[in-house]
């Protein structure tokens, strides 16, 4: 067949340029072709002894992580020297640069190794390191398959725990300060990731933002032991979703930014989940003040602002106490009602009837009855149930738990402001399907 063969014909099909026999080829890779062979006395032996499936794969699996590490390691000295061979091609003016170094980097299967000549521009100039740059490596990195298996863990354990998830199912000894490093360098480049919006905007969009704290260590200023003087605080951190309103799957926007910051990030997380001119936008949570004001400026009268029923009802429950202290589930639940059907009026006056005298405190009557005056515009309960909107905020709640909190409110967990915003830039990538996109874009330039 080799006689019809074209150079056209093997530019469209290298595969079916002749080969040289899979033995010959052997020959000059003589570690690979020990491996081989000890991979099929492996399998000789599984054979003979009878072992259970579990036994077999137990030995194969070994034998088969030797051999892709002995393959790994094959390929670099072959890479190496190819490089070398063309270096003198691509710089004339380069000379050799003192002895050469060995380079090591480690992958899922374990360390490769390669002794790399290094050179010189000129009897000044620029070092190169030729299979460096090539092949995409640094000197004890590590490559991007294990990157990814680090982060992934760095992103749901503590680095400690994570350390020895790598050594159960990689069999790898990773310190805990990699597992650090990649994970939040990571974390910081994923928050760029930009998510496309939808094709068409939506006729109604669910959007919500709540804050929720978290633990953060300021280092002391001054000492030479950082250890000492360190302050352990609570920061809030603000997370927003938005979606539409047939739809289960939000995106999330995650900051521990300020609150004008926060309320851009609101309408960006909004815009990405098809927020357009003509969308309706249904905000729905607590009745802070800062948040009000967010929506406004964000949203204005493109939409409406739910106070979320869960949170009047605790105000109502808190002066139900004090109202009916024999029954005060039975009382809560004629004001509650009355919510329900935009009844506002008739609920101020049931609490103005028990309202405390001025200067005592605590005042639940009387701060319930303020809670629903001031919010009162943003109260249309009956409005969102005939729209089949929802009328609490417990999606937000939940994306609290397991967006933010299940990461980092783990013990031993806690970290400064810049560390702590990578992971909620990682945790949000991942709660909104990014972790697949972004490895497949993501070069090995931070191993």
């Amino acid at each position: 067949m080799k006689w019809f063969l074209n150079d056209e014909l093997l530019k469209q099909n290298p595969s079916l340029k002749p080969r040289r026999p899979l033995e010959q080829r052997l020959a000059q890779r003589p570690a690979v072709r020990a491996r081989l062979h000890q991979l099929a006395a492996t399998l000789d032996e599984s054979v003979g002894d009878d072992p259970t499936a579990d036994q077999a794969e137990e030995r194969v699996t070994e034998q088969v992580r030797r051999l892709a590490l002995e393959v790994l390691g094959q390929w670099a000295r072959e890479a190496n020297a190819h490089t070398q061979a063309q270096v003198m091609t691509h710089h004339p003016e380069a000379s050799h640069h003192g002895k050469k170094k060995t380079l090591n980097w480690q992958t899922t299967f374990g360390w490769v190794s390669v002794a790399e000549a290094q050179w010189r521009l000129g009897r000044r100039g620029k070092l190169l390191r030729p299979f460096c740059e090539r092949a995409g490596v640094r000197p004890r990195g590590r490559s991007r398959r294990l990157q990814r298996a680090l982060v992934d863990f760095g992103a749901e354990e503590s680095f400690a725990r994570a350390t020895a998830r790598v050594q159960e199912h990689d069999g790898l000894d990773v310190a805990a300060e990699i597992v650090r490093q990649q994970t939040l360098a990571h974390g910081a480049q994923v928050s760029a990731l930009q998510v496309p919006p939808p094709q068409s905007s939506a006729a109604t969009l669910v959007t919500q933002l709540d804050g929720c704290l978290i633990p953060i260590v300021v280092p002391p200023t001054t000492g030479a032991d950082r250890r000492r003087g360190k302050q352990l605080l609570g920061r809030e951190a603000r997370l927003c979703l938005a979606r539409p309103q047939d739809s289960v799957t939000p995106r999330y926007g995650a900051t521990l930014g300020s609150v004008a910051l926060t309320g851009a990030l609101w309408r960006d997380t909004a815009l990405a989940a098809g927020l357009g001119e003509r969308t309706h936008g249904h905000g729905v949570g607590d009745g802070a003040e800062w948040i009000l004001t967010q929506f406004q400026e964000q949203f204005g009268d493109q939409g409406g602002y739910l106070v979320a029923f869960y949170h009047v009802s605790e105000y109502l429950a808190a002066a139900a106490l004090v109202i009916q202290s024999k029954d005060p589930q039975g009382w809560r639940r004629r004001p509650q009602g009355r919510l329900l059907e935009n009844k506002v009026t008739a609920v101020l006056r049931a609490l103005t009837a028990h309202l405390e005298p001025e200067g005592i405190s605590p005042a639940p009557v009387r701060a319930a009855h303020r809670y629903v005056s001031q919010r009162r515009h943003h109260l249309d309960y009956a409005g969102a149930r005939a729209a089949e909107l929802c009328i609490g905020s417990g999606e937000i709640e939940s994306g609290h738990r397991h967006v933010i909190q299940q990461r980092r409110k783990l013990a031993g967990s806690w970290g400064q402001e810049p560390s702590a915003e990578a992971m909620l830039g990682l945790r949000v990538a991942r709660a909104k399907n990014l972790w697949h996109r972004y490895w497949s874009v993501t070069q090995s330039a931070l191993n």
